[in-house]
């Protein structure tokens, strides 16, 4: 939205232009393309003014000062009169006004002259024209031309140099229009005209001046990369449609993923309860989430099908207005199904009816009334009563979800056991107060970014005694309140999967079946179980991937790459575990006689075994125990190898596989339920740091800082970030306890690296499309690294939970530590964490700033 009241050209009798003939002024411009998904538009403006200037006192006033504002906005704009809002454009400083030398170098007085330097950028993501700084950028399909457009107060000013680089791969045409090519005066200056050159070896074009004739109509044509193009598409049709139905297509794959599982869920023989809800719930919660889904994401197809949001609708947002109330009505719809899903009693549902109606009611008023959203949203007076109406239903249409997706947590948390039901019948007033807190803090942190972004736009703008400046204010406000629940709903929306992870949880906790007797073998999930267990990975744990070109239309096949990337790990080392490894006589595998029933005889053995290994170590330092031999220490020991077949025949251990070994194969709990609970309640003051620098990397590292507090959203989305990356790692910690006995290696550190490598496979294969399309690789490395980190730490905390019964005898975990890895494991376990942490740490501060991202904001209204 471009909101630009009429104003009156700048004329010398406004701003004095005869004042700044004198004013040299030097323009560069630069667009960056690389390494990003939107190319970047820089212009810096200096700008040497005389203090004989009438308004040049002013410039060193407050910058909070109408005064002040009108002097930079002629050097910056042109005009005085009437509001001017620059949406597109983004101060990367403020300006800078600092005293300088007579530039002609006649006069060496500082007092006589000022030095002003205006720094600005802008994404090019949309097509259209849009100015940034003295530079308009005309943004087609194919090609883009930035055209020199200076201010009219500045247009007989002395610009001695004016700079373009337009980045790779290069410009196609490069002119002054209406001056001659071969060097000829232009008309009417009685000058050289400029011609176009190169800057110091420089691939940069330059138009220098020796005289002043005044600013040259410079226009360079670039042709991007279609990358750079696409992206500068991505709200027209029919990029924005298949953006949306890259969404769709992923909740559809899931689900029918779901539904493939639950269909050949093997029934037990006695039907237990529990698991009954359990699956049903999952059953019902796959179909609530689809019809969401579809409920959100299939107008936002037909709408960018038709292209409402892109191209020359862009400038049309008064136009636009009409598709914000069809919002309230489908986050109404999206509410009630999840209301009916979570089954909520009577007080609930009676609140939801209410919160419904609020929603309904004022879209139904707008369609039948033929009230106009373009007009409400236009300068003028629509009525209090009509103000009141968008802000209900603003409200309404966004708490009604929350409550219903609230509402279906707590069914799944319940009735899947995950949460003991401490009341018969719930209070709802905890669940009402919650969301109205979460609406009101939300609302709040929208208005604060919708205020900022106004002031942002329009700072050279009059403020007081302006009247258009009051006018188009309120009608900001109020084109935000009606973009309210377009814009927020995404934020619950894009939560679903928490719910979706609890409901398959849920059913795999109903399902934990066996006892201590039980071997390894048959302890963990299989078959569709063991499904459902995957299919967390790519749910809960996995990295949001797969938006190439600013487009997520292929985001659906970043499901099934991660879940082939984990079953292709487990299935190439399935027989490296140490449950797997043969009897040493009968070469049967160890996990089919390897039971939780044998724990207390292993803990016992190795003890023995490490005290035994500790007496071997004295004796080889020269520190023999009274009346111990090696011939009778190792013979000790290979009596604590002797072991029996699942049929009760004697065997001994595998070849290098130690009684400690084979106790840590356990894990520190009985089933592998109560394993992945463990780690993944391990992970969580483990992860809290690397969380932390995820959250400052992608949201308030650098400019993303800029993104984060202008985005509608941006400073509940850090919290929310923050929450949803420790929901991730507790995700992949289940992951690595349940699938504990399954994984390669005798020490927990090692048995992190397969699942760690699953998931950076699919990183890998993103980075290298990023590589191959040059955009950004922000935090990638760094996400990929975290996790190995989590999860080594996380295998090192499961190993010392297993022997947490000696915890009492030792000085420290340290020491518990080194008893149990024995000091040529210890020392190689601690250098391959230290050499984790270090990278981690290294790819953090090297971290390249790619100067952040565009604040998003939602469907429409600008």
């Amino acid at each position: 939205m471009c909101l630009t009241a009429p104003a009156a050209a700048a004329s010398d009798g406004i701003c004095a232009s005869a004042g700044l003939r004198a004013t040299r002024v030097q323009a560069e411009a630069r667009i960056d393309h690389d390494d990003r998904t939107y190319s970047k538009v820089f212009s810096t403006v200096t700008l040497t003014v005389p203090m004989s200037w009438t308004y040049a006192d002013e410039l060193l006033l407050s910058k909070d000062s109408d005064a002040y504002r009108k002097a930079m906005r002629c050097l910056a704009r042109g005009s005085m009169s009437g509001l001017d809002t620059r949406w597109e454009e983004w101060r990367s400083a403020e300006p800078e006004v600092t005293p300088t030398a007579d530039p002609t170098g006649v006069r060496t007085s500082r007092d006589e002259w000022l030095r002003v330097r205006l720094v600005a950028h802008a994404w090019v993501d949309q097509e259209g024209s849009f100015p940034v700084g003295p530079w308009t950028l005309d943004v087609g399909k194919a090609h883009w031309t930035l055209r020199l457009t200076p201010p009219a107060a500045l247009k007989s000013a002395w610009w001695e140099q004016v700079t373009v680089d337009p980045g790779g791969p290069g410009a196609l045409s490069a002119a002054a229009d209406g001056v001659a090519p071969d060097g000829d005066t232009a008309p009417g200056t009685g000058a050289t005209a400029p011609r176009a050159g190169t800057d110091k070896g420089r691939s940069v074009l330059v138009w220098p001046s020796d005289t002043a004739v005044g600013a040259p109509a410079v226009a360079v044509r670039v042709e991007p990369s279609w990358p750079r193009s696409f992206s500068a598409q991505d709200d027209s049709s029919p990029y924005a449609a298949f953006d949306a139905a890259g969404g769709l297509l992923w909740t559809v794959a899931l689900v029918l993923t779901l539904w493939y599982a639950l269909k050949v869920l093997p029934r037990h023989g006695v039907p237990d309860p529990v698991e009954q809800r359990a699956v049903a719930n999952l059953r019902g919660w796959s179909l609530a989430l689809l019809v969401v889904s579809v409920v959100v994401r299939g107008p936002e197809i037909y709408l960018g099908a038709i292209g409402a949001f892109g191209g020359d609708a862009s400038e049309e947002w008064d136009a636009q207005a009409v598709h914000a109330p069809w919002a309230w009505l489908t986050s109404a719809v999206a509410g009630a199904v999840l209301l009916y899903f979570a089954r909520v009693p009577r007080r609930l549902a009676l609140t939801g009816g209410v919160l419904g109606a609020g929603a309904v009611v004022p879209a139904v008023l707008w369609a039948v009334g033929g009230l106009d959203p373009g007009r409400f949203v236009r300068p003028g007076s629509p009525g209090g009563w009509t103000v009141a109406a968008v802000v209900v239903a603003g409200v309404c249409s966004f708490a009604l979800p929350l409550l219903g997706g609230a509402a279906a947590v707590r069914r799944l948390l319940v009735d899947g056991g995950l949460r003991p039901n401490r009341r018969a019948r719930p209070r709802p007033w905890p669940l009402i107060g919650g969301v109205l807190a979460v609406v009101a803090v939300i609302g709040v942190c929208y208005l604060v970014a919708s205020e900022r972004d106004w002031n942002r736009a329009s700072w050279l703008s009059p403020h007081m005694g302006a009247p258009d400046y009051g006018v188009w204010h309120r009608s900001d406000l109020r084109n935000n309140l009606l973009w309210f629940t377009p814009n927020a709903r995404w934020w619950w929306f894009a939560m679903l999967w928490v719910p979706t992870g609890l409901a398959v949880l849920a059913v795999l906790r109903s399902r934990v079946a066996g006892t201590a007797a039980d071997s390894l073998a048959r302890r963990g999930p299989q078959g569709a179980d063991r499904l459902l267990l995957l299919l967390l990975f790519p749910v809960m744990a996995a990295m949001d991937l797969g938006v190439y070109t600013a487009s997520g239309a292929f985001v659906w096949c970043w499901f099934f790459l991660y879940l082939v990337a984990l079953a292709s790990v487990l299935r190439l080392t399935r027989g490296r575990a140490v449950a797997a490894r043969p009897l040493d006589r009968s070469g049967e595998p160890l996990g089919t006689a390897l039971s939780a029933s044998h724990r207390a005889g292993l803990l016992d053995r190795a003890r023995r075994h490490r005290e035994l290994h500790a007496q071997l170590r004295r004796l080889d330092q020269g520190q023999p125990d009274e009346g111990t031999s090696r011939r009778d220490l190792e013979t000790r020991l290979r009596r604590l190898h002797r072991w029996r077949t699942a049929a009760g025949r004697p065997d001994r251990l595998p070849s290098g596989v130690s009684v400690v070994d084979a106790v840590l194969a356990l894990g520190p709990c009985r089933t592998w339920w109560e394993n992945g609970v463990k780690a993944a309640r391990l992970t969580q003051p483990i992860a809290l740091p690397l969380s932390a620098g995820l959250v400052w990397t992608n949201q308030l590292r650098g400019e993303a800082l800029t993104g984060t507090l202008y985005d509608r959203l941006g400073l509940p989305d850090v919290l929310t970030q923050l929450v949803l990356w420790q929901v991730g790692y507790a995700a992949a910690g289940f992951l690595f306890g349940a699938l504990w006995q399954e994984l390669p290696g005798r020490r927990g550190p090692v048995k992190a690296i397969p699942l760690a490598l699953a998931y950076a496979a699919p990183i890998g294969v993103f980075a290298l499309g990023n590589w191959g399309l040059g955009e950004e690789q922000t935090a990638l490395a760094f996400g990929a690294m975290a996790m190995l980190l989590v999860l080594t730490l996380t295998g090192l905390m499961m190993d010392l939970e297993t022997f947490r019964g000696e915890h009492p005898y030792w000085r420290g975990r340290l020491s518990l530590l080194r008893s149990v890895y024995q000091m040529r494991y210890m020392s190689v376990q601690l250098a391959w964490v230290l050499a984790q942490a270090a990278a981690v740490v290294t790819v953090l501060q090297y971290l390249a700033d790619n100067g952040g991202m565009p604040p998003q904001f939602g469907g429409g209204g600008r």
